[in-house]
């Protein structure tokens, strides 16, 4: 039973991943209307208007003075590819198969985290690892037939593999940042990344294509800071429950936006990659 304290910030971090999802569909709907880089580059600008705000309510309009740069600019600089390689992978895959592909990410930091800040791999975290990389390649299967569907789930497993490598430095530099600075300054750095790829290739777009994109950032700048308040406010094994959401939000809006709904597989795939998530929070001792 989760205790009352812990109620409001877990029901903050769900909402912060149907933030997040949201921004998925909503640069799926425009994928193929628009240059990717484009809606990256606009996704990343919106999303800093309220990721700034709490910048500056707890950080005060001086924090950039402290900041490590060299940190900084390489976690912005993985950050950057993720979002890309991630994305792109949205569009090219239904959302019921795109969000068990991106719970690879903590798989492979779980095994990274082994060699890297010699966290201890357990009989539990083997399974974990096993069973969800089995999750992952049942629900991505049926999907497997044509060469798009292939390249959707590379992008998605090379966007999980960048995710799992940024949250292995942020663990192992913790200290250098708070969340909200890095993911302020990894908006930043993408934003401007995205800036220089697409500025060639910029096309003006209508007015309702245009909010949707602000509506996606937007809301991506919430999430994301959604997310940061759970994970700054709640047990490690609680707060870890509750990006399991984005599976259940990934199925709902693939049915209700884009018809898609998940195949017997996919679902097969989801309840392995959550029975390894529960064997996690539940079994595993060591709660770091």
């Amino acid at each position: 039973m989760i205790k009352k304290s812990y109620v409001i910030p877990f029901f903050i971090a769900v909402i912060g991943y149907f933030f997040m999802v949201f921004m998925d569909a909503a640069i799926k709907v425009l994928g193929d209307k628009y240059d990717i880089f484009q809606l990256l580059f606009l996704n990343a600008v919106f999303s800093l208007i309220p990721i700034s705000f709490f910048v500056l309510k707890f950080h005060g309009i001086h924090f950039f003075k402290k900041q490590n740069y060299k940190f900084q600019i390489v976690r912005g600089l993985l950050h950057s590819g993720g979002f890309f390689f991630v994305l792109k992978g949205v569009i090219l895959l239904p959302l019921a198969v795109v969000y068990p592909i991106l719970f690879s990410a903590p798989l492979i930091l779980l095994v990274l985290s082994h060699f890297f800040l010699k966290d201890t791999i357990n009989t539990v975290r083997v399974t974990v690892i096993i069973l969800g990389f089995i999750g992952v390649i049942i629900s991505a299967e049926p999907f497997g037939g044509n060469t798009v569907s292939v390249m959707g789930a590379i992008y998605v497993f090379l966007g999980a593999l960048c995710i799992a490598i940024v949250n292995l430095i942020t663990r192992k530099f913790e200290a250098l940042a708070s969340s909200y600075e890095t993911a302020f300054f990894s908006m930043v750095i993408s934003s401007s990344i995205f800036l220089f790829v697409m500025s060639s290739n910029f096309e003006v777009m209508s007015f309702q294509d245009l909010s949707i994109s602000f509506a996606g950032g937007f809301f991506a700048g919430l999430g994301v800071s959604a997310i940061i308040y759970g994970a700054r406010t709640l047990p490690a094994a609680i707060f870890g429950m509750t990006s399991y959401f984005q599976l259940l939000y990934g199925a709902i809006f693939g049915w209700l936006i884009f018809y898609q709904l998940p195949t017997s597989q996919n679902i097969i795939g989801i309840c392995c990659v959550l029975i390894a998530g529960l064997m996690l929070f539940i079994l595993d001792k060591q709660k770091k």
